[in-house]
Parts: structure tokens; sequence; C-alpha cells
């Protein structure tokens, strides 16, 4: 796996630290849960950064649901402190040649990054491949 530009790492490394955390909550995740909560929450960003106003994502199982929310939560807590803002609208900053539009379009990018991550080590190391891997880094 490519490694992230330097401008999404931080924001990452928060994310799979809940992850991790959530884990320790709920020792049965898998990375089928990830995977999930990753692609809701990527849905649901890239519906805001269009503009829209989408309902939070849920789910029936609470562990795919805690992790939604723990991820939020720190999104949200990222968003007040303005941790990711001096990357939006940066122009030295351009992925595929523009400048990134919008924090939904930053978390919705970033997400799609790690679900990415998370298919490509379940498909390698199996069902908690990607949770083992993360483990072994933070």
């Amino acid at each position: 796996m490519k490694e992230p530009a330097f401008y999404q790492q931080a924001f990452m490394q928060s994310i799979e630290t809940v992850v991790l955390i959530v884990r320790e909550e709920f020792t049965q995740l898998k990375d089928d849960d990830v995977a999930f909560a990753l692609d809701r929450l990527t849905t649901y960003f890239q519906l805001v950064a269009k503009g829209k106003a989408p309902e939070e994502p849920l789910s029936t199982i609470d562990r795919r649901q805690e992790l939604i929310d723990e991820i939020l939560n720190i999104i949200d807590e990222r968003e007040e402190i303005e941790a990711d803002l001096p990357f939006i609208n940066n122009p030295d900053i351009r992925p595929n040649g523009n400048p990134i539009p919008s924090l939904p379009s930053f978390y919705a990018t970033c997400l799609k990054i790690l679900l990415k991550s998370v298919k490509f080590w379940r498909k390698n190391n199996g069902k908690t491949g990607y949770l083992n891997y993360i483990s072994s880094l933070l």
C-alpha cells in the first residue's frame, strides 16, 4: 500500500486510533465492520460535500454503530481545533491538480483511502488483517 500524503496522515491516524479503541470495547470487531463504517461515512461526507444534508449513517449492529459514532466524534473534535482546515483551498496542496474544496471532501477522500487499506489487508491477511496491521503501527 502506498503511504498517504503528508496532509492526510494525522487525520487518518486519528481514525485508526479510534478504531482500535472501539476494538477494545468490542473484541468481536472485524475488518468487515470497519469497512462497513468507513463505506457509510465516505458516502455521507461525499453527499455533504455536494451540499446535501443526509442523515448520519446508522447500523443495527452495536459495534458498527459505535464505530460510526466514535469516528464522527473524532472528526468533530478535529473540526473544533481546526486541525485539517489548513489543507482546504490551499494552493500548495493540489491533489489531482485542484485544491481540496471543503472539509467534507477532505474527509471523504481520506476515509476512502482507509477503506482501500481495510480491503487490502483483509484480502491478504484474513478477517482481522487490517486491525492487526494498524495495531502493529500504533
